[in-house]
């Protein structure tokens, strides 16, 4: 009985550690669409002399910034970059400075660089964001465009100057959250599919206690069912990231 007792303790004390770790550890949420590798073209190189920039309006509060960065060097050859933010234009004032990131060469293909901001930018139309390249670099720097103006509200720039028409910097705006902050946003922008994604977890947890429990070893059967209940975690978290990723977002 103590047995018993004891492994309803340990899968209870799992179970909610496993939606704790679900409701509380950050993660970075995308907040803005992405262009895949294929559909992007480089642009560059770049440097200290020819600056690259981009405007935008930020839809939601924003504190990371990932952008793909190619380094044209040897394989490892790392460049230490920069980000800034400022409001209308390339002389407006700074709203905000990255952390350094690195990039580097990975055999001609871009690396997805994440840029973390010391604070939460707020929603706001007219920002720019302006890419710090060292000086005295001694790799060719690319970064990746996107024709066909995807971004309406956008503009690119080089050097200080407006670009071409039509075409924007690839970047993406990203959100440092848990899933238990993230929720009331995704309750405010679609309830519909909160519930969705809530009753796919259920739905995942349920049918892996069932399946485990009819599938049991005799051996196994005098196991609690609290136990049993417990295996069913692992499946709960991938369902409830699933759900999060492909349902809600």
């Amino acid at each position: 009985m103590a047995k018993r007792r004891l492994a309803v303790i340990a899968t209870a004390i799992s179970v909610v550690g496993l939606w704790c770790a679900v409701l509380l550890i950050p993660v970075d949420w995308p907040l803005s669409a992405y262009q895949s590798e294929n559909a992007v073209f480089p642009l560059g190189p770049v440097s200290a002399v020819v600056q690259p920039g981009q405007m935008f309006s930020a839809t939601e509060p924003f504190d990371v910034l990932a952008a793909p960065v190619r380094v044209g060097g040897p394989f490892g050859s790392a460049v230490t970059l920069h980000t800034r933010i400022r409001l209308d234009g390339p002389g407006g004032a700074t709203v905000v400075e990255s952390s350094p990131a690195e990039a580097e060469s990975t055999h001609g293909a871009y690396q997805m660089v994440l840029f973390r901001l010391p604070k939460t930018i707020a929603a706001r139309d007219g920002y720019f964001l302006e890419f710090d390249i060292p000086r005295g670099t001694s790799w060719p720097i690319f970064l990746a465009a996107i024709s066909g103006d995807k971004e309406p509200d956008g503009r690119l720039f080089m050097a200080g100057s407006p670009s071409h028409e039509g075409q924007d910097l690839a970047y993406q705006l990203l959100r440092r959250q848990s899933v238990g902050e993230r929720l009331p946003t995704w309750w405010g922008a679609n309830r519909g599919s909160v519930v969705v994604g809530v009753g796919l977890v259920l739905l995942v947890h349920l049918i892996s206690f069932t399946a485990i429990r009819s599938l049991r070893l005799e051996s196994l059967r005098r196991l609690p069912d609290g136990l049993v209940l417990g295996l069913a975690p692992p499946a709960l978290l991938a369902a409830a990231y699933f759900a999060l990723f492909f349902i809600v977002l």
